[in-house]
């Protein structure tokens, strides 16, 4: 019989495996290199993605928080407007009411029977100075101050005789209260 000796073709096999190991072994481990390689580049990819996106957002940031700087710039100065507005407002009221009390004034006077010489006004009361012929010219005007209801609490404070261009006249000096809708309004 013809004995053949497998040995060296077992040995060579297996030689063969060993390397064909080796050989995926090494190629696993390239391909995962180049796995972890490109996973790595895609992560700094991300990474300056999300990098310029926080830029972008800082840069908004800082846009947005200076057109709030701006916005209460423009609070502020409207705020200030709005109180000059206010106070032009009540300078024109301030401004009318002495014009419209002297007005009102020029209605109740007695023509030829008086004449106003002062006026004296602050936020409550007024005060009259003045001349009549008679006690009965003065009564008859301060019904008239009375019934306008511009005025309350009207008081003559002193009367007196004098003599003015010849003729015997009566000085007068009336004080009132100016009514409750006339308070807020100085004269």
């Amino acid at each position: 019989m013809i004995r053949i000796n497998l040995l060296p073709f077992r040995a060579a096999r297996s030689k063969e495996n060993i390397r064909r190991q080796v050989s995926v072994f090494f190629l696993s481990f390239i391909l995962l290199v180049v796995v972890l390689i490109v996973y790595n580049s895609h992560l700094n990819g991300k990474k300056e993605a999300l990098a310029d996106d926080l830029e972008k957002v800082k840069k908004e940031v800082a846009i947005y928080e200076e057109k709030a700087r701006q916005v209460e710039e423009i609070k502020k100065k409207l705020e200030t407007l709005n109180k000059q507005i206010e106070v032009v407002n009540q300078l024109k009221t301030y401004r009318e009411t002495p014009p419209k009390l002297l007005a009102k004034m020029t209605e109740m006077v007695i023509p030829g029977r008086m004449q106003l010489i002062r006026l004296i006004s602050d936020n409550t009361n007024l005060t009259l100075v003045g001349d009549a012929l008679d006690n009965e010219t003065i009564a008859v005007f301060m019904l008239r101050l009375e019934r306008s209801g511009l005025f309350a609490d009207v008081v003559l404070e002193s009367s007196r005789q004098v003599n003015k261009y010849s003729v015997d006249m009566k000085q007068f000096n009336i004080k009132c209260r100016k009514a409750a809708d006339q308070k807020g309004t100085p004269a």
